[in-house]
């Protein structure tokens, strides 16, 4: 697996330390950089010193979740997308996901594939956004 662009991608993991040991299984068979974090209030500091991320985001998490996460995330000059993570991921949940702001939800366990085209499109749909900010 590689990722789709010359840049590289970087994924910042916002999560527990299972779904952690899951990324970092799926991204040691990639060229991403992974970013880890387990706190919301570290994740927003992150998110705020790199230009270019795109976010996997445990649905809740010791200081709070996606939602916090998004919120800090609005404020920064190039919002990341925000990729949701939760092992319910019922329809409703992905109604709130999606109409809260953020990219697209997966669910725990995570499968290898669908989370690198999840995070693969991610990245592309910030490059076209951040290209098209420029031109």
């Amino acid at each position: 697996m590689s990722s789709a662009g010359s840049d590289p991608l970087t994924l910042l993991a916002v999560a527990t330390q299972p779904l952690l040991a899951q990324v970092r299984r799926i991204v040691a068979h990639t060229r991403w950089q992974l970013i880890e974090s387990g706190l919301i209030r570290d994740a927003a500091q992150i998110v705020r010193r790199h230009a270019s991320l795109v976010v996997l985001c445990d649905a809740v998490l010791p200081d709070g979740g996606w939602r916090e996460l998004l919120s800090h995330s609005s404020c920064a000059p190039q919002p990341p997308p925000v990729i949701v993570a939760a092992g319910q991921a019922d329809e409703q949940l992905w109604l709130d996901v999606l109409n809260g702001g953020a990219y697209n939800l997966v669910a725990k366990p995570l499968e290898d594939q669908e989370l690198y085209e999840t995070v693969s499109r991610a990245w592309l749909h910030r490059r076209s956004r951040t290209l098209s900010q420029a031109g």
